[in-house]
């Protein structure tokens, strides 16, 4: 039985092999089929014998284990039998055309006949695509692609491309050995050049899954009998007799051009060539040259200079000629050139040919810049800046713009930009400081060099970075550009500064400006003046620093400012400041200077120091033989019978009748404006109606106001335009006795065309309700009424009398100041002053002013009156005198509506 199972894998082993040998042998029959891609098949055969050779062994190791032990088991399963192998997959396609001639016979594609122009045109050309089975087992073709060329004149976009199944109503399932033919006609003209190569793909599926492809290609041309084509060569004639190309050649120098004319030879050559099928005469040869800039053209028939006109395939005939051309220009040349031959039968057929050159001059700028101290030829580079001799220093910087190149141009840009602290908007142009004239033809070997002068602080620890920028454009449009970059460093390192001021105590009176004082503020020989002496000293530097040394010396007196200032005090930060400030007593009747400097010393924390010193001084001028005793007295005075005990004096003035009781006949407003919520009246809410419009009455501007008699508004009280502020007066009509009747209506309007009503108001102004001056009803508020007791207003009139002496006095006093302030409100007398303004020794001055009280309310007035006066030779006196009295009808509970 062992040996009837190990045969029978033998027989197994031995179709494997067989059917491996076979796949080979298919596989090797059928090497060398083009464009045919094999898949999967031999990968299937390869996968089915690893699959038989592991299920045997495993099988027959199981059985050799058992056998002694268990004869008698029960019988083993037989072993899995392998799959059946896959067959090859293959398949071909093959493409063919054929074209089909006027006369009725059917030619290849490759084989059309030249026609000529007579005979050529339209023609259809069948393209038939073959696909064959090549494989072992039947399947299914998936895919027929065609992609065609044409070129020229080809497709706009591209190839196109063709589903070949797309329609196709035959069977696409073929057998080993059987085919399937597609065909599709196109339509080509034999009167044009053109090529056309097609390229088809094709794919077939097994039924497994398995594909195979296979690509085909046919290509073809219509070749016209005339065909022409003509060649542009270019060649410069050097100096020494050599031949350069034109393209190389054309590129000069800067020395070349050191006189801006590089004249050379430049030879163009022209080769026509016959490359059809049948002789024929040159009938046109024409060149065009166009040179840009500036865009001209010339025109020049070349076919009298051809020697052999008349061509046959493959000869060509070639002329040539020359021009002179200045490379040293920028400018291209674009040569063109036309020909047309003629064949016998009369058929033309055309060519051209394009050649470009461009002189290429070398287009360079080169901008440099320098810096020097201003008006020395030190370089900024050499600037030493120390905390002594720093500060703002100007400096020159200039900037050199040359065309070391081959081609004239135009300077068109030319900026610097610095920082710090550079321009404020960070670039400065300076093609403006060039003269437009000197800007164009910048020719080789020109340079313009402009300047600025800046001030730079050598103070400031920093550096000072220049980039300076230049362009030249050509003719042609093309530009050349250069920068540059200067630096110039400062490092001063510690730097500090000191500063004294001295002012009379509690003023803003220097203490060089202190007046000399009189034979009277010097009588017992002292006039004492406390003066404010302050020393501020600043970090100006760009390092901490700490002041190690403050020192004030007066007329040789020193002390040290620092005693009894704490150590973290004394540190100063760069923009830091401290001020130390000292009072002392100088007697202004001794004529004596002062004399005081102040050192400062700031070390840094590296051990080096810097220093500063400020030097004040101020004298006291002799005092004056001169005096004045200029005093001001101030009093308030009015109608003695409208005060109380008939004293005229302003605080017993006798309260007015601000209620109107009888009827009124005239009644004076002031328009404040605002809205109802304005009003300030006690009258009862029927008599009383305030109502607002878009908004109510405006607070600025002006408004038309009307008021008539409620009950007939024909009745006018005023009719006009009022601004607001302004005051307005109605008078009552002729009517009721001529009285206000017992109520009227104000109407507030945006303007005199009464279209837009802003504000109305029902007032009683009979005089019957309440009705008080200054009494608000919306955006009015009444000031004055008149009636039969007279008329009454919220102001009653009176009179300030300034008395001015000068008492006691050696010299006259010209009155400098004299002002008057009443509650914070500041009146400048001096125009009140009677000519001259002088008061002379021992007289009397009085000055009146009106003024007006408002009755309506009750306040206190307090006025401080002050004037000050000075002599012929300089000696001042002044006075103040003050004044508080009360006045105004008493104060009533608030009421508001």
């Amino acid at each position: 039985m062992r040996f009837a199972l190990i045969a029978t894998v033998a027989v197994l082993a031995v179709s494997a092999a067989s059917a491996t040998d076979s796949t080979a042998a298919i596989g090797q029959q059928q090497k060398g089929k083009k464009h045919r891609t094999l898949r999967n098949a031999k990968a299937a055969d390869a996968a089915a014998a690893d699959q038989l050779a592991t299920e045997d062994e495993g099988y027959w190791d199981r059985f050799l284990q058992n056998e002694v032990d268990s004869i008698t088991s029960p019988p083993t399963p037989s072993p899995t039998p392998p799959p059946t192998p896959i067959g090859e997959c293959g398949v071909e396609i093959e493409s063919t055309c054929e074209i089909a001639m006027p006369d009725g016979t059917e030619v290849e594609c490759k084989d059309v006949p030249t026609e000529g122009p007579e005979e050529c045109g339209d023609r259809t050309a069948t393209y038939c695509y073959t696909i064959t089975n090549t494989g072992e087992e039947c399947g299914t073709v998936i895919k027929a692609d065609r992609t065609r060329t044409a070129t020229p004149p080809g497709d706009p976009e591209g190839a196109t491309t063709k589903d070949l199944l797309d329609g196709f109503q035959g069977s696409l399932s073929l057998c080993p050995t059987e085919s399937v033919q597609i065909c599709e006609e196109e339509t080509v003209s034999t009167c044009e050049e053109v090529c056309y190569e097609t390229s088809v793909d094709t794919e077939i599926e097994m039924p497994n899954g398995t594909t195979c492809e296979d690509t085909d290609m046919y290509d073809f041309c219509i070749e016209p009998g005339c065909k022409v084509d003509v060649e542009t060569t270019c060649k410069v004639m050097m100096p020494d007799g050599s031949e350069a190309e034109c393209e190389e050649a054309m590129k000069p120098t800067p020395e070349d051009c050191e006189d801006g004319e590089n004249m050379v030879d430049v030879q163009y050559c022209y080769t026509v060539e016959n490359i059809g099928k049948t002789c024929g005469d040159i009938s046109k040869l024409e060149r065009t040259r166009t040179m840009t800039p500036p865009g001209t053209s010339d025109t020049k028939d070349l076919l009298p200079l051809l020697d052999t006109p008349t061509l046959c395939p493959g000869e060509t005939a070639t002329l040539c000629e020359m021009e002179p051309t200045n490379t040293c220009i920028d400018a291209c040349y674009e040569t063109t050139v036309e020909v047309d031959a003629t064949m016998p039968d009369g058929f033309v057929c055309s060519n051209a040919d394009e050649y470009k050159v461009c002189t290429e001059p070398v287009c360079i700028v080169e901008v440099e810049s320098s810096c020097t101290v201003a008006g020395t030829d030190d370089d900024c580079e050499t600037i030493e800046s120390t905390p002594e001799n720093c500060g703002s220093t100007a400096v020159e910087y200039c900037y050199t713009i040359s065309n070391p190149g081959t081609v004239c141009g135009d300077i068109t840009r030319v900026e610097r930009t610095r920082t710090p602290p550079g321009d404020p908007e960070g670039t400065l142009e300076l093609l403006r400081l060039i003269p437009e004239a000197d800007r164009a033809d910048f020719c080789p070997g020109d340079e313009i060099t402009v300047c600025e002068t800046v001030v730079i602080d050598t103070c400031d620890d920093q550096c000072y970075e220049t980039t300076t920028y230049a362009e030249v454009t050509m003719d042609s449009g093309n530009t050349c550009e250069d920068t540059d970059l200067y630096e110039v460093c400062v490092n001063p390192g510690c730097v500090t500064e000191v500063e004294q001021t001295c002012k009379v105590e509690g003023t803003d009176v220097s203490c060089d400006a202190i007046p000399p004082s009189d034979f009277e503020q010097c009588a017992d020989g002292e006039n004492m003046v406390p003066v404010e002496q302050c020393y501020k000293v600043s970090n100006v530097g760009p390092t901490c620093g700490t002041i190690t040394t403050f020192d004030r010396t007066t007329n040789g007196e020193t002390r040290n400012l620092l005693e009894g200032k704490p150590a973290n005090s004394l540190v100063l930060c760069p923009g830091q400041e401290m001020e130390i400030c000292e009072t002392k007593v100088i007697n202004t009747c001794e004529e004596e200077c002062y004399n005081t400097s102040v050192e400062v010393v700031i070390t840094m924390a590296d051990g080096s120091t810097c220093e500063a010193t400020d030097v004040y001084e101020f004298c006291i001028p002799p005092p004056s033989s001169e005096s004045c005793n200029v005093e001001v007295d101030l009093a308030c005075s009015t109608d003695a019978d409208r005060t109380e005990d008939g004293s005229g004096n302003c605080d017993v003035i006798v309260p007015i009748a601000t209620r109107c009781d009888n009827r009124a006949a005239a009644m004076t407003w002031r328009f404040n404006g605002g809205d109802c919520s304005q009003s300030f009246n006690i009258q009862e809410a029927d008599k009383f109606v305030c109502t607002d419009f878009q908004g109510g009455a405006p607070t600025e501007g002006s408004v038309w106001i009307t008021v008539t008699n409620a009950k007939d508004t024909s009745d006018i009280y005023f009719d006009g335009g009022v601004l607001v502020g302004d005051l307005f007066t109605m008078f009552s009509a002729d009517t009721n006795d001529g009285k206000f009747n017992a109520d009227s209506i104000f109407s507030v309007y945006a303007d005199g065309t009464k279209d837009v009503l802003l504000q109305e108001s029902s007032v009683h102004t009979s005089c019957s309700q309440n009705l008080f001056l200054k009494d608000k009803f919306g955006g009015v508020q009444l000031l004055i009424f008149e009636n039969e007791e007279g008329l009454f207003t919220c102001f009653i009139g009176a009179t300030y009398t300034y008395t001015l002496s000068n008492e006691a006095a050696a010299n006259a006093g010209a009155i400098v100041e004299f002002t008057s302030t009443t509650n914070g409100v500041v009146d400048n007398c001096l125009d009140d002053l009677p000519a001259p303004g002088i008061v002379p020794p021992d007289t009397t001055v009085i000055v009146d002013k009106e003024i007006l009280i408002d009755m309506t309310v009750r306040q206190t007035y307090d006025t401080t009156v002050f004037v000050k006066a000075q002599t012929p030779g300089g000696a001042t006196c002044s006075n103040t005198a003050t004044l508080s009295f009360t006045s105004g009808n008493p104060n009533l509970p608030s009421f508001g509506k």
